[in-house]
């Protein structure tokens, strides 16, 4: 349900979203025809008072008007063009008072089927040259240009908000999904770790339970069974709980690296020792292909056993019956590459894509199947990369994996 709820929430957002671009488009569009049309009403107020205020000279009106009938058409005399440059003049004069700044060209014409210049302005000199047919031409060379520069401002104000708006979205919807997918593993994890104390507390409890018994107590073999019993547990619950420390340390910027020369070989033997018992208990084994010459890299040893332990620890865990374990070690470029492969259960690419996000684990059925917090893997990450090292990892399902350590010898 809630699901649906997010999907109905960022379907009507980005609806709304499309909505409003429409009426900003819409605003834009209506914005641009009213400027043209207050730019036109103030070229026909301009050319109105221009051509008012070249009949008050009637000489040059007539001049003109006599000067047109002999030529039939537009003359190329001196004394037309002089007329026509002074008509020119008032134009511009007009043009600028009333903040008109297009460039322009004019042409008088007598004859109406004479084809003018498209786009342009009208205005007859019937009065002025008392023929019905004279009409002033006024032609403006880039006006759409004109027109988005006077808009420009608006328009890339507009568009500009109109791209801030989407990209805020994005990432709100971006994050919103990121925080229901950390939310959704955090809840995992603090099941799992619910589980997971569990155990070896109820165990711990048995054990106190038991050595409350006088019988018990009489036999030293069953008190040193069930101490060992609180002693095993409890280190299980001390180390769990140091893990998710440590992690929390990492994640706060504020682990500090306790660096020394370790020989990377005796570590992996030492932490193939640690998990003997579980290796045991499923009947596997380990087969060592050591083959690097320099083994010896300044790391944080418990730390860096950390990760050996997590990956041999899963490599062990995700193995369908005997176990069947290989520690490879090479130099390669200046250095250490630690392999680790099982015949395991594998992954999916899919799985592959977020093994090393936090909280993430692989659904294998039942949750609990498999014991874990699904820390390790991203822990181990981090810890390998504050040693300027990197982590890889190949599988395939149902084959079995390869976790690769690459390390600096530097």
């Amino acid at each position: 349900m809630n699901r649906y709820k997010s999907q109905i929430f960022i379907g009507v957002s980005i609806l709304v979203l499309i909505i409003l671009l429409m009426i900003q488009v819409q605003w834009i569009n209506q914005a641009r025809r009213l400027n043209e049309e207050q730019f036109r009403h103030v070229v026909g107020l301009a050319l109105h008072e221009s051509v008012s205020e070249f009949m008050k000279d009637q000489q040059s009106c007539y001049e003109m008007s006599e000067c047109m009938k002999k030529l039939k058409s537009k003359s190329d005399s001196a004394r037309l063009k002089s007329e026509i440059k002074r008509l020119n003049t008032i134009i511009d004069n007009k043009f600028k008072q009333h903040q008109i700044e297009s460039s322009y060209t004019i042409e008088v014409l007598s004859k109406a089927d004479k084809q003018p210049h498209s786009r342009c302005f009208y205005y007859s000199m019937q009065k002025a040259l008392s023929d019905d047919k004279a009409m002033l031409n006024v032609y403006f060379d880039k006006r759409e240009r004109n027109l988005l520069d006077r808009m420009g401002t608006m328009f890339m104000a507009s568009l500009i908000a109109i791209i801030i708006l989407f990209t805020l979205f994005g990432i709100t919807v971006l994050s919103l999904m990121r925080d229901k997918k950390i939310l959704g593993r955090t809840t995992d994890l603090i099941n799992n770790i619910a589980h997971e104390f569990k155990t070896p507390m109820a165990s711990i409890a048995l054990a106190c339970g038991m050595l409350k018994r006088e019988k018990v107590l009489s036999q030293p073999e069953n008190v040193a069974h069930y101490s060992d019993i609180i002693h095993t547990e409890n280190n299980r619950l001390r180390s769990q709980v140091e893990q998710l420390l440590k992690l929390a340390c990492i994640e706060r910027g504020e682990l500090k690296l306790n660096t020394n020369e370790v020989s990377i070989h005796n570590l992996l033997t030492e932490c193939a020792v640690c998990l003997d018992i579980q290796l045991k208990e499923k009947q596997g084994q380990i087969e060592y292909d050591l083959k690097a010459d320099h083994d010896c890299v300044n790391v944080d040893k418990d730390l860096l056993q950390d990760v050996f332990k997590n990956l041999i620890d899963n490599a062990i865990k995700y193995s369908d019956g005997h176990p069947q374990i290989k520690i490879c070690t090479e130099n390669k470029n200046d250095q250490l590459l630690v392999s680790i492969s099982d015949k395991g259960i594998g992954m999916t690419r899919e799985v592959q894509k977020h093994i090393f996000d936090r909280y993430y684990r692989a659904q294998t059925g039942d949750v609990h199947n498999v014991k874990g917090f699904g820390i390790g893997l991203s822990y181990s990450k981090m810890i390998i990369d504050a040693h300027k090292g990197c982590i890889k990892v190949w599988s395939k399902k149902n084959i079995g994996s390869t976790f690769t350590v690459i390390l600096p010898l530097s």
